[in-house]
């Protein structure tokens, strides 16, 4: 959750979400997308207005949708989140209609558009769009939701508990915004929080030069070989993200035969969803002249909650480790492999570092210098030639743990819901993926410029799986 304390009574931004508030510019949003499936089996066509008495009951189990960013006076701390005096929900619902024919294409054309648009920061940064018009008679909700605001565990929980089909309690007390705090206690809040946090470096730079011990002993040991950022990503078209354009596909995959090929290869489920998107990426790529000789890299977030944590609806709280998607590697089975081990050592490597480094470290990046940051990578990867801006990895490739049944929407049922990160700072192509309801669901969100056609990338997940399970089968024989 946002930072707050006694002594700060404002909900303060961690250092990881001030940093995900910066990355946005013009150009590139910073919004993730979740696009729900809805069918009202009873035939009921479901309205704006039911949307809005729908989550009108739920607002106080999602008080985040009520939170704006207030800015600290000469950026001394990182913003805050404060209760807007002005929300009002209806600003918060939009409506679409699809052009004809209202095909899967129309919808992620318009899913597309709505990610392109950055969120309007004068309000709470979400929004929800009921779309109509689509030709097989279902309707689509999108809810969008800046990155700044949550991570996808904390959606995780907003979409449980906004997509519910659980009838919130009558006894509800009227909702009372506190004032936005004043320029002094913002100051006097913002000198406070950077005393606290200096009285914890010197325990933060002994715990970081202890962790980096023992990771570089366990380098020397361990043949595996981890894909360090920045040094071992190669330069590839799906980088050239410098559009606000964006481009949007999804792909919906057998639960069952990823499980099994997961068993087969005493892998992980996400070992199988990086093989299938390595896989997907080297025919996208093949098919274009444009493979790298070396493998892609994957940012792969990792959260820090303990399986028992109370379920969190805002704030970020994650790390990243990297790993590679073996595209370098012809055999599917064998890239299942190598990326299954490259992604066991990268996190036992991050496992050995501390899941909270990076983000304990982001505390000490004053705003003005993560701006400062973000806007002179973007510059230097616009240059042409040696000079441009190196990249951390290629693609991020996030996995969620879905519902086992599908979720309400009013008197509607959300057969599908497909969740999207923005791709951003050069990572041309962001794939998310969750279990829900007995499908592996992917979703593709990129800049239009890095990838025109993530529908032939949703393709070749499908093919992809398709090579795995029949491999698997392959070696059952063999070994029978």
């Amino acid at each position: 959750m946002p930072f707050r304390s006694p002594s700060d009574p404002v909900r303060r931004l961690s250092g990881l979400d001030a940093g995900l508030l910066s990355l946005e510019m013009s150009d590139q949003p910073m919004q993730s997308v979740a696009l729900g499936m809805i069918c009202a089996h009873t035939g009921a066509h479901f309205t704006l207005d039911d949307l809005h008495r729908h989550l009108a009951t739920r607002l106080d189990q999602l008080p985040a949708f009520r939170w704006r960013v207030v800015a600290l006076p000469l950026g001394l701390a990182h913003p805050v989140f404060v209760d807007d005096p002005q929300f009002d929900l209806a600003d918060h619902l939009w409506h679409a209609v699809l052009p004809e024919p209202g095909g899967p294409e129309e919808l992620d054309a318009a899913c597309a558009q709505l990610a392109s648009q950055c969120l309007d920061r004068s309000r709470p940064l979400w929004r929800i769009t009921l779309i109509d018009g689509l030709a097989d008679g279902r309707q689509a909700v999108v809810l969008e939701i800046h990155h700044a605001l949550m991570d996808g565990s904390a959606i995780r929980t907003t979409l449980a508990r906004a997509f519910s089909e659980e009838q919130p309690s009558a006894l509800r007390l009227p909702w009372q915004p506190g004032r936005i705090p004043g320029r002094v206690p913002l100051i006097a809040g913002a000198v406070a929080h950077n005393f606290r946090i200096l009285a914890r470096l010197p325990g933060l730079v002994s715990r970081t030069r202890r962790a980096t011990v023992a990771v570089r002993q366990r380098r020397a040991t361990v043949a595996v070989k981890v894909p360090k950022a920045f040094v071992d990503t190669p330069p590839s078209v799906i980088n050239q993200g410098f559009t606000r354009e964006r481009r949007f596909a999804r792909a919906s995959l057998p639960l069952d035969s990823v499980l099994a090929v997961k068993n087969d290869a005493c892998a992980t489920v996400n070992d199988v969803a990086l093989a299938l998107v390595g896989s997907s990426l080297r025919h996208y790529l093949q098919a274009r002249g444009a493979l790298p000789d070396r493998s892609l890299v994957a940012n792969v977030p990792i959260g820090m909650e303990e399986l028992d944590a109370i379920p969190r609806a805002a704030g970020n709280r994650f790390s990243r480790l990297t790993t590679s998607l073996a595209t370098d590697v012809a055999d599917p089975w064998e890239r299942l492999q190598r990326i299954s081990a490259v992604t066991a050592e990268a996190k036992a490597r991050l496992d050995l570092a501390g899941r909270e480094m990076l983000t304990d470290w982001l505390e000490y990046l004053p705003p003005m210098l993560i701006s400062r940051i973000v806007r002179h990578s973007q510059a230097g990867r616009r240059r042409p030639g040696k000079g441009r801006g190196k990249l951390d990895a290629n693609v991020v490739v996030s996995n969620l743990r879905g519902p086992s049944v599908p979720w309400q929407l009013g008197s509607t049922v959300v057969e599908e819901m497909y969740l999207a990160g923005p791709p951003n700072n050069g990572v041309g192509v962001n794939f998310a993926f969750w279990d829900y309801a007995g499908r592996l669901l992917f979703g593709i969100l990129s800049f239009a410029d890095s990838v025109e056609e993530p529908g032939e990338l949703a393709v070749h997940l499908s093919h992809s799986l398709e090579e795995l399970v029949a491999a698997a089968e392959c070696r059952r024989v063999s070994s029978a």
